[in-house]
């Protein structure tokens, strides 16, 4: 079953099985997952483990006592594993002020398809500021990464720091405009090491005859 992503609640997953044990009885049941991840401040998703408490009482309720249960709770498990980072290169003032960045919907669609909101700060100033829509350097109008978002100050050369990038914003990098795509660096007790390398102009052409 699949009732969603982003759900920020447990309780429809017990009316989703509730229904599911409607048609009939199987060996196998796959619930499927959609469980949240904390974006933002104001988002506050029940723990994996809560989340499990209510699909395992949800499915010991409706479901057969010998099926095997599968769930697939993915972007609450690795959304906080990835922040992405990107450098200044623009700042027009107004209002709200820009502050583009040398990515955008390449390498982070989630705003643009649907909606996503991730919250931001600068590397060296973090904290803090007044709101400004961070923007991508893609040349569309709907390539924004935060609007609203604080950053104290934000200057030409900044490193900006978006968190919780863990989930889709990989798997769903693109090559839009002829953007090379960035590499993936995994980071551990002070140690870095690239696991995906940074594409290159010959990776674009590569397949043109």
């Amino acid at each position: 079953m699949h009732i969603g992503s982003q759900i920020l609640d447990a309780a429809p997953y017990t009316d989703a099985i509730r229904e599911l044990a409607r048609f009939g009885e199987f060996d196998v049941y796959d619930v499927g997952g959609g469980l949240g991840a904390r974006y933002t401040y104001a988002d506050s998703p029940p723990s994996v483990d809560a989340w499990l408490d209510v699909v395992t009482e949800a499915a010991r309720s409706y479901l057969p006592a010998a099926a095997e249960l599968i769930i697939e709770p993915g972007r609450a498990m690795v959304a906080r594993s990835g922040v992405t980072i990107y450098r200044v290169v623009t700042v027009k003032s107004g209002e709200p002020p820009l502050v583009a960045v040398d990515g955008g919907m390449g390498d982070n669609l989630e705003v643009s398809l649907y909606g996503q909101r991730f919250e931001a700060t600068l590397v060296s100033r973090v904290g803090g500021g007044s709101p400004v829509d961070l923007v991508g350097r893609h040349c569309e109008s709907g390539d924004v990464l935060s609007r609203g978002v604080p950053l104290r100050s934000p200057a030409v050369g900044d490193v900006v720091a978006v968190p919780v990038t863990g989930a889709y914003c990989f798997t769903l990098s693109n090559n839009y405009n002829g953007a090379r795509r960035p590499p993936v660096i995994f980071v551990r007790n002070g140690a870095a090491r690239v696991v995906v390398r940074r594409e290159t102009y010959d990776d674009l052409m590569q397949r043109d005859c």
